[in-house]
């Protein structure tokens, strides 16, 4: 996968983008949102070599400092793609800052499902659902995926920084914006499938359960208001 591919081990230490040498762009990929396809689109257009891929092991149960740790750039990177908060790079100088959501409970029935056919690779967050055997309302409840949005990944960002908040159920809609912003002319990205066993059938079951929705839009009532300010 391209997202292993740009995840591989990055230097410790920090540099931060002058205003002469600005990012072409800085991409933040929201888990279980099309973030790995769009990689591929970005290898494609700038080259392997051009990209840093910051994909944190456990953005959900990162301790505070590593919110605001950065890796090395070389002088031709053009762009970051990766899981981060959004806040590590708020003062970095970037040309375009794109970001895509889904909406919240599919991302949520996504995420849960892919994690339980994972294996453990130094989340403590995941190493906590494996080990309690969390259901899904459980999971939701977590307060790193109940706030994944309006926290976890966007906590003290200024959303106005972005040139472009997509959503992924909008994307014939925002693709051609993503076109226009970035001069990339690509086609529209795939969607990877959820790993796990029997997920369509799964996924479907818990849609049509009524009880459970209701539920999981309460627990998640501030990312839902937060995916709606944009769809």
């Amino acid at each position: 996968m391209v997202a292993d591919c740009l995840s591989d081990a990055l230097p410790r230490s920090s540099v931060v983008a002058s205003d002469d040498q600005p990012l072409e762009l800085l991409s933040l990929h929201v888990p279980k949102a099309l973030g790995t396809s769009l990689a591929e689109v970005l290898v494609g257009h700038y080259g392997r070599e051009r990209i840093v891929g910051d994909y944190a092991i456990s953005l959900e149960g990162s301790p505070p400092a590593m919110r605001f740790w950065r890796p090395v750039l070389k002088t031709s990177t053009a762009v970051i793609h990766g899981h981060f908060p959004a806040i590590r790079y708020a003062g970095m100088a970037a040309r375009r800052r794109v970001t895509l959501l889904r909406e919240p409970l599919q991302r949520l029935l996504s995420h849960f499902f892919f994690w339980q056919a994972q294996p453990r690779h130094g989340n403590p967050l995941h190493d906590r659902v494996l080990d309690e055997h969390l259901g899904l309302i459980d999971f939701a409840k977590l307060p790193a995926i109940r706030h994944f949005y309006s926290e976890t990944i966007f906590g003290g960002c200024d959303m106005a920084s972005f040139d472009l908040v997509g959503i992924v159920e909008e994307l014939e809609r925002d693709w051609p914006r993503f076109q226009r912003l970035t001069g990339i002319a690509a086609p529209l990205p795939h969607r990877n499938r959820n790993r796990y066993p029997g997920y369509t059938d799964l996924k479907a079951r818990a849609l049509a359960d009524l009880r459970l929705m209701r539920e999981l839009r309460r627990i998640l009532a501030e990312d839902i208001a937060f995916y709606e300010r944009f769809a």
